[in-house]
């Protein structure tokens, strides 16, 4: 009688092209290389996000579009503006 034993692999591989990971990426988790991954600016942070995510649109939570980078800039010169306006009518 044989017995079966776990496969354990000596590296984590990349999903796409099968070379050595370099980690997940940071949207969907996927292990990927280094080659399969594009970096993406979050607000401090870049992250690496495999370009079959790119592809689809999608984009790791910590990442800023122009549009809320717009938004954020409005809504801190418009607390400004309410503070300046308050400290001169005092």
């Amino acid at each position: 009688m044989t017995s079966q034993q776990p496969f354990t692999p000596d590296d984590a591989y990349c999903v796409y092209c099968h070379a050595v990971a370099a980690g997940p990426c940071a949207t969907c988790g996927a292990l990927c290389c280094g080659e399969c991954v594009e970096l993406v600016m979050g607000l401090t942070v870049q992250r690496a996000v495999c370009r079959s995510c790119l592809e689809k649109g999608r984009r790791p939570a910590g990442a800023w579009t122009a549009r809320q980078i717009v938004w954020a800039c409005a809504a801190v010169l418009i607390a400004l503006g309410v503070v300046g306006f308050i400290l001169l009518r005092a």
